[in-house]
């Protein structure tokens, strides 16, 4: 592995940050991890307005061709560690900056939120369409169908691939957008028993810039097609690298496509927004969002990557084809494997440009994601026939997916000003904390890597699969 120094800028935690506590001299003894599933009892379900069933839904072999194409960078910001809901924009991911002689690291000892946009600001979407907003497109935003994050659309391709996970998020049809809004038992929720070094490996291995310091985690917002829907995904970003031209890049031909479709080698490279900014005096402190800044720059799509530590005792390679759907979810074309020895110490680590990979999977798994897409089109027409607006998927086990009113009033998935800029009423590039953004143009199978007493635990995270201590994503 080439190496090269680097200088220690604040810690960070992967899938959010709590105030940190100290864990003692010692392990603690190894916990079971169950299942985290939805508490109905304590956050009832609305009534029924329909049911859908997995096994039922059928794309015809002539319909829209099914898969990814036309992915491209929206916008991004960083949550800052300070007391009050702060971001800065465009943010900017940490640099990988691997160690010159690697040293054995401690094990996780932070406290960490299983969603930490929802356990940072109330409305956990709102940072994100405010930084949408604030491009010169309001055109664009009308066609955009579905706004969702990693989280969400995760769980329902894990649904249509037939895998046993209970979900539930929110629903909103705000102008012709349907937003999925991630929800969690409770949006301050911490992840409990963390154990592993998937959290101490990055802050040893990712720098955060001079211009990002104090920086906790990077949000990206993608846009591209699927299949028939237009998508803009939101989702954690584990950071960049400066010089991508040293990957293992996939060797062997392209595979064989369908005619019309953009290659996904292709739409990888197509990050063709490519945002300015600039700040403004104008002040309104007293408006219902997050404290934003500018700071950071634009990093490339191309250059991203997706980070992931494993155990390297039993010799057990990582099952990549847990990892590959969300790569294709978040249309991140590079990933980093790190291994240790069970105690610390990597010296086993592997970047790679996956892009070709992602595309077979996405080939291999055609039939589910046109299940997807089919599925999809379900909810954006169930939401668009409701008249009350405010809906909830729920998922309690395999095959089956209910679409419910939301309990009581239920929760709007962005504040009213924004509801209203989203459909393009009273818009304005002034965001409400003073700053003009001025762009112009978080498994699906057991880990077999030990026994039970030595369960692994680094490959989870909050963002993809909620750190179930049970899957490699």
């Amino acid at each position: 592995m080439s190496s090269v120094p680097w200088t220690p800028g604040r810690g960070r935690g992967r899938g959010g940050f709590a105030p940190r506590r100290g864990r003692g001299g010692s392990s603690p003894a190894f916990v079971k991890r169950e299942l985290i599933k939805p508490d109905i009892e304590k956050y009832p379900l609305g009534s029924l307005i329909e049911l859908l069933h997995v096994s039922s839904l059928e794309a015809k072999s002539d319909d829209t061709t099914p898969g990814i194409s036309h992915c491209q960078y929206v916008a991004s910001y960083n949550w800052l560690n300070e007391n009050t809901p702060t971001i800065i924009v465009p943010g900017k991911p940490p640099r990988w900056t691997p160690l010159a002689t690697p040293r054995r690291l401690s094990e996780d000892s932070g406290q960490y939120y299983r969603d930490p946009n929802a356990a940072m600001f109330d409305l956990p979407l709102t940072p994100a369409v405010k930084a949408v907003l604030d491009i010169d497109s309001p055109d664009q935003r009308s066609e955009i169908d579905v706004f969702a994050c990693g989280s969400t659309l995760g769980n329902l391709l894990r649904l249509v691939r037939g895998l046993d996970k209970p979900f539930r998020f929110d629903i909103e049809l705000i102008g012709n957008t349907v937003f999925f809004i991630r929800k969690e038992n409770d949006p301050k929720e911490l992840i409990k028993d963390v154990r592993g070094f998937g959290h101490t490996f990055p802050e040893a291995y990712t720098t955060w810039e001079k211009e990002t310091k104090g920086s906790e985690t990077h949000q990206r917002i993608v846009q591209y097609k699927l299949g028939n829907l237009e998508c803009m995904v939101r989702f954690e970003c584990d950071g960049y690298i400066q010089d991508t031209s040293t990957l293992d890049k996939s060797e062997g031909s392209r595979p064989n496509g369908h005619p019309n479709d953009v290659d996904l080698l292709d739409a990888f490279q197509k990050t063709a927004i490519t945002p300015s900014f600039h700040s403004t005096l104008s002040m309104k402190p007293d408006m219902d969002l997050p404290t934003i800044k500018q700071a950071g720059s634009y990093v490339s799509q191309s250059s991203i990557f997706d980070l992931k530590t494993r155990s390297g005792r039993y010799n057990k390679e990582i099952n990549m084809y847990d990892i590959y759907p969300q790569l294709w979810i978040k249309q991140v074309p590079n990933f980093i494997v790190a291994y240790h020895d069970g105690a610390g110490l990597f010296q086993d680590i592997r970047v790679q440009d996956v892009r070709k990979d992602v595309q077979d999977w996405e080939t291999e798994n055609i039939d589910a994601i046109r299940r997807l897409t089919v599925l999809l089109n379900r909810i954006i027409e169930i939401a668009k026939r409701d008249k009350g607006g405010l809906l909830e998927a729920y998922c309690a086990g395999t095959d089956r997916l209910e679409i419910r009113v939301q309990h009581g009033g239920g929760t709007h998935a962005l504040p009213a000003m924004l509801r209203s800029a989203w459909v393009g009423e009273n818009e304005s590039h002034v965001d409400d904390s003073g700053i003009d953004l001025g762009y112009k143009e978080d498994s699906d199978f057991e880990d077999d890597s030990s026994d039970e007493e030595e369960k692994d635990f680094t490959a989870c995270s909050a963002e993809d699969c909620g750190y179930c201590g049970r899957c490699t994503y």
